[in-house]
């Protein structure tokens, strides 16, 4: 039986499954205190273990799963969900519950990377549950492919080395944990697949599953014919890594030598070594929500300016885009006493924030500023959320007053600020000719604009597979974001996922985009991908796919450029790449 399901992390395996199920462990704890201090420490350890492999990002995680642990609102909230109850297995459906409401706020954030961070307090909260009622899960003992309906990031990490060969998940999405990590273990992940988890109790306990994460597939129990098939694209893809690989030193640029710059994404300063090794020509957004995110109050300037510098020196002469925070919505950050709103994804957000706390947006604008004193490349600032030319001219008001602050305190700081602009809402994607008079530089946020062309909330477990950036419709705003930027005659990227996606960075390309920024894991495969094609082949390839009808009719041309524009059908053609 083969389900399809959404691509997560690239590669193929097949395996036995393992299923992520509780079962019946140590006595149980039911004081929650004593639990939470327990799982504390177990994570604490998980963090050293995880950091002993290598692997400083995914302990940086649950350095911050154990800080949660303990965090006095979940505790005292807990407790009070369980002030009347003695069973254990009611105290622990307490603190689940405690949990479950605690990442609601976090799920609102507008930025699909902070949105997940919700798992890891519904993580936590189900580690001290299973502490205090006993519960366990039983970790595999040999090599196999996980199975669940959503996979938590700290049982993901504590399945020992060697033992995990690939997760597919009935839920979930390609910005969750669970993706994350199998992207930094190299090993393939397929999210928000259908009926996965009731097929497979069907199949009963001896199943095998065949995981394709490039076509976004699970095979369950594959035949002769489909293992063959599932090795031979295996085989494929280490051979095409290997020669992607080769190429990490060479600039970006197409088969005729048409330059494209590509970019890495970061959340952090010490995300910058890992894009500089993958080859990254620069950061085409550092995301500062890691900044605001998770205290009581907001980050000092002079903080900031060494987060900001930190990467300013590691990329040397190569460029920067500092995204200006992107937060707001239902009180995820209790310092900025934002009213709940019914619909934060379209509330006050990103440069929206300048109007109920302009003082936060002019220190962030100052710290960037300061922290291009004396850098080797110019900073570049960059707005999200922008929908107007007002929108523009507010951000300009904040740079130039900002600058102003720090010449009348005689504060060293950059001699100039290139300033630019996210094009994620359609409106601005309509204006881009105007907008593009008033900037330095366009990015194409593709997440949310897709997310706002289509009406379809992207981290929707339904839409995982349907709210796709190659859509014809959201071909067509970039397209006019990018004529108004032409006309401009300033740069235009795509800092979202389309720009990771090999056959999405090909239509870019061939649209006009002229930087593509993504996770430094993606750079190999991206820069392969663009290289064996000229620019004609890919200006060919854009017109064809801003005829289609359908994202699966564009995926189906960009896959095999002889296929019809609009004679595509979804039921023949991966959901993604």
């Amino acid at each position: 039986m083969r389900l399809k399901g959404v691509a997560a992390a690239p590669g193929v395996a097949v395996g036995p499954a393992w299923r992520h199920e509780e079962g019946q462990g140590e006595a149980p704890l039911p004081d929650i205190r004593a639990a939470a201090a327990r799982a504390a420490a177990d994570l604490t350890d998980l963090a050293e273990r995880v950091r002993r492999a290598g692997r400083p990002e995914e302990a940086a995680i649950f350095e911050a799963q154990a800080l949660m642990a303990e965090d006095p609102m979940l505790l005292e909230g807990s407790e009070r969900r369980a002030a009347s109850l003695t069973d254990p297995d009611a105290i622990a459906a307490a603190v689940e519950a405690e949990a479950r409401a605690a990442a609601e706020p976090l799920a609102a954030i507008p930025d699909e990377l902070l949105a997940a961070r919700a798992t890891d307090v519904r993580d936590v909260g189900g580690r001290i549950a299973r502490i205090i009622a006993g519960r366990s899960i039983r970790l595999p003992d040999r090599p196999s492919i996980a199975i669940a309906d959503d996979l938590p990031p700290s049982v993901t990490a504590e399945i020992p080395e060697g033992l995990l060969l690939g997760i597919a998940l009935e839920r979930g999405s390609a910005v969750s944990h669970a993706a994350i990590l199998a992207r930094s273990l190299g090993i393939p992940a397929v999210v928000a697949v259908g009926g996965l988890w009731a097929a497979a109790q069907a199949e009963g306990p001896s199943l095998t599953i065949g995981l394709d994460g490039d076509g976004g597939s699970v095979v369950l129990d594959p035949g002769e014919r489909e293992l063959a098939e599932l090795r031979a694209a295996g085989e494929r893809r280490v051979a095409a890594a290997e020669a992607a690989r080769a190429l990490r030193d060479r600039p970006g640029a197409t088969a005729d030598g048409h330059r494209v710059a590509l970019l890495a994404n970061i959340g952090k300063p010490e995300d910058a070594a890992r894009a500089i090794e993958a080859g990254a020509e620069g950061v085409g957004l550092f995301r500062t929500e890691f900044l605001y995110v998770g205290r009581s109050d907001a980050p000092s300037e002079e903080e900031q300016t060494r987060a900001y510098r930190a990467v300013l020196d590691a990329f040397g002469e190569r460029p920067v885009v500092i995204r200006l925070i992107d937060i707001g919505g239902d009180k995820p950050v209790p310092y900025l006493h934002l009213e709940p709103e019914a619909n934060p994804f379209l509330g006050m957000r990103g440069l929206r924030l300048a109007h109920a706390n302009r003082e936060l947006q002019l220190q962030q604008v100052r710290a960037i500023a300061r922290a291009g004193a004396g850098a080797r490349a110019v900073p570049r600032l960059m707005a999200p959320m922008v929908a107007t030319v007002e929108d523009v001219e507010l951000l300009r008001g904040l740079v130039d007053e900002a600058l102003a602050d720090l010449d009348a305190g005689g504060i060293a700081r950059a001699a100039e600020l290139e300033v630019g602009i996210m094009v994620e809402v359609p409106s601005a994607a309509l204006l881009a000719s105007e907008l593009a008079r008033r900037v330095d530089f366009f990015s194409i946020g593709s997440n949310d604009l897709t997310q706002y062309v289509l009406a379809m909330d992207r981290t929707h477990p339904g839409f995982a597979a349907t709210a796709d950036a190659l859509h014809p419709a959201v071909l067509r705003a970039i397209r006019e974001t990018v004529h108004g930027a032409e006309a401009a005659g300033i740069e235009v990227a795509v800092c979202g996922e389309l720009a990771g996606d090999p056959l999405g960075a090909l239509v870019l390309v061939g649209l006009g985009v002229t930087e593509l920024s993504m996770d430094a894991g993606r750079l190999d495969e991206v820069r392969a991908a663009v290289a064996a094609r000229t620019r004609a082949e890919l200006v060919a390839l854009a017109e064809a796919a801003l005829a289609a009808e359908t994202a699966a009719a564009v995926r189906a041309l960009v896959t095999d450029p002889g296929t019809p524009a609009a004679g595509a059908t979804a039921g023949g053609v991966s959901s993604r790449a």
